[in-house]
């Protein structure tokens, strides 16, 4: 995503430059001064963007999540003091064990149920008893011991999962239901352990689902959480690019489920993020929003604001032309250095100084203007202070077809063009691979410019994305 952006800011700046150079041609050589140039009619402010919904479903791989739940739920119950015996009387005692085996889970809408079997054996004993003393020998009896099977039980277990607003997680875990396919009866002494035995394990289950909703509810993800917010209204750096800010407003989670093999969840950000070529960080960081399950399954509509100052575009643009050489009639010309500037008025100043074969220093000046309609650039009140034809050569070379003209004559970047271009670009960033076992896929469904405006200190742009884009996982992070 951070290369995605990057890609963005540079479709925002560079076609400002190819207009402002291409419309040279059909200008004249003037020395006018810039308060001279007709203005265009533009306002004097963009309109606030909507706020972005940014809504990904997030597909994980079961077999690892099974693996780990399998590694939580004991393994075996016994009773107290195993092997020995517990002595519940004076008269009797008995021992037991439960093995489980492998379960199988699904979850629909947070409701997390686990189907497993199992197997026991069991060993009792009776005596007879005066003043609370033993006076005879145990008459002892068992079941699933030594060459004996041991007895079945059926097991199903289930757990309501919520999220509350603080991030924080809540269960509510019980046993639905606990069938034994076996009897017991110990015939030495004509007495049917069975629902004794279901008793102690039903005892024995319940204990766990108490332990693990303590356990979870117990979580404390207040440190994980504030990191989150801090980078969240940090302004996140993109490189040669400035820094980008989230600015959530909302954050949104809906129900788990799991469907052939993988777990599968939507994941939602409210936001309004802003491109700046500003480093300034707010010392004040807001809290997270509370979290809630209000999921609108949307994909990508993301409403993106840029504010560059012009010491930054420059830069920009001296990263990306400075020293690049052209043919200009048979002569060798070499970009030494582009200034951009707000001049008032809406307007912008472009210098580009070069050397090689011809040496010299072109001032082009004018106010672009967005149609977000025909999605075309243009800068209609265009002037110069020297002949174009060697930037005619660079904004072709730059951009070929991309440049039209109207039916009046003039030039225009034709900026749908030049967007949908870009698209297998920007496309290819959506798909990628984030982390071993970690991966998104997406396509860009519509891309445009949506506002622009040239201010005395800083050009603002706006654009508008709509994309669908998931995350998979197909193993645990490494």
């Amino acid at each position: 995503m951070v290369n995605n952006i990057r890609q963005r800011a540079i479709t925002l700046l560079v076609p400002i430059l190819a207009i402002t150079l291409y419309s040279c041609h059909s200008s004249k050589k003037i020395t006018a001064s810039p308060a001279s140039a007709q203005a265009a009619l533009v306002p004097d402010s963009l309109p606030p963007l909507p706020a972005s919904e940014i809504d990904i479903p997030l597909k994980v791989a079961g077999r690892p999540m099974m693996l780990i739940a399998d590694t939580v739920v004991p393994k075996e119950f016994t009773s107290e003091g195993w092997p020995s015996y517990l002595q519940t009387s004076c008269e009797f005692r008995y021992k037991y064990r439960f093995v489980r085996s492998g379960f199988n889970l699904s979850c629909t809408n947070n409701k997390i149920s686990l189907q497993m079997g199992g197997s026991y054996q069991v060993a009792g004993g009776r005596c007879l008893c005066a003043l609370g003393k033993p006076v005879s020998p145990w008459i002892s009896g068992n079941c699933g011991f030594g060459s004996e099977p041991m007895r079945k039980v059926d097991i199903n277990l289930s757990s309501q999962l919520t999220l509350l607003p603080n991030y924080k997680i809540r269960t509510a875990t019980r046993l639905d239901q606990l069938k034994a396919q076996d009897k017991c009866v110990m015939s030495m002494f004509s007495m049917d352990m069975t629902q004794m035995i279901l008793d102690s394990i039903r005892s024995s289950i319940n204990s766990f689902c108490l332990t693990l909703d303590q356990t979870l509810a117990g979580l404390d993800f207040t440190g994980y959480l504030h990191h989150s917010a801090i980078k969240a209204w940090q302004r996140m750096p993109l490189g040669p690019y400035g820094y980008l800010v989230t600015n959530p407003q909302a954050i949104r989670i809906g129900p788990l489920n799991y469907i052939q093999d993988t777990f599968r969840i939507n994941v939602g950000l409210t936001c309004k993020p802003q491109l700046t070529s500003e480093s300034n960080v707010s010392s004040v960081i807001p809290s997270l929003p509370p979290l809630s399950s209000n999921i609108k399954d949307n994909g990508l509509s993301l409403y993106l604001g840029a504010d560059y100052d012009y010491a930054f575009i420059s830069k920009l643009l001296n990263d990306s032309l400075k020293g690049r050489s052209f043919q200009v009639k048979g002569r060798t010309v070499i970009i030494k250095n582009l200034t951009l500037k707000g001049i008032g008025h809406h307007q912008v100043e472009l210098t580009v100084d070069f050397g090689g074969s011809r040496r010299g220093e072109v001032r082009l000046w004018g106010t672009p203007v967005l149609d977000p309609v025909k999605q075309a650039l243009t800068i209609p009140d265009i002037r110069y202070t020297l002949d174009g034809d060697m930037m005619i050569v660079i904004a072709r070379t730059f951009f070929k077809r991309k440049i039209r003209k109207n039916l009046q004559g003039g030039s225009y970047v034709d900026l749908a063009a030049l967007l949908k271009a870009n698209l297998p670009m920007l496309d290819a960033q959506l798909n990628r691979n984030l982390a071993p076992n970690l991966y998104t896929r997406g396509n860009i469904k519509e891309l445009r410019m949506v506002g622009l405006l040239a201010g005395d200190k800083s050009l603002q742009a706006q654009l508008f994305v709509r994309a669908d884009l998931s995350v998979t996982s197909t193993g645990l992070p490494k």
